[in-house]
């Protein structure tokens, strides 16, 4: 064992006690791709949702809940998270899975690189995709929505 490491709880705690402190109104959504930080951010409050961070396999990450979008999913329904932020490329190889993660009754977002290309997050959004993650948010708001709006 390393010498040093992070107590999780300790490192949760620290996190929640800071928010409550100068979070004040302020929307907030808790996420991490850590499946201990997400069980312990949700037992530990009721206040701001929590969503299960996954890589959707494009990484070795050691834990298959943090590698596979189908047990992304499984994990926070069995523990009644707000939802799954998964990687874009699944969602956008197959937009399906958008509504298989909606289905579950649970939120589902997206990032990644390709949410900088207003195609790729345009067909997330048309399969129902709760949000978007993007390094540039005006350039895929106006692609996404520009066809929507009345001239």
């Amino acid at each position: 064992m390393e010498k040093y490491y992070i107590d999780v709880n300790t490192f949760v705690d620290t996190i929640l006690q800071t928010i409550f402190r100068f979070g004040g109104s302020r929307p907030i959504i808790l996420s991490s791709f850590s499946p201990e930080v997400c069980i312990l951010a949700s037992t530990k409050q009721n206040v701001y949702p929590v969503l299960f961070l996954n890589d959707a396999g494009l990484s070795p990450t050691g834990d298959i809940r943090a590698s596979s979008l189908q047990e992304a999913i499984h994990f926070a329904k069995s523990l009644n998270l707000y939802g799954v932020v998964s990687a874009s490329e699944p969602f956008v190889m197959s937009p399906k899975l958008v509504k298989f993660t909606r289905g579950a009754g649970l939120a589902c977002a997206s990032y990644g690189a390709q949410n900088s290309n207003p195609a790729f997050a345009k067909v997330q959004v048309q399969a129902g995709i709760n949000a978007i993650i993007t390094d540039n948010v005006s350039l895929i708001a106006k692609g996404v929505f520009r066809s929507e709006v009345p001239n």
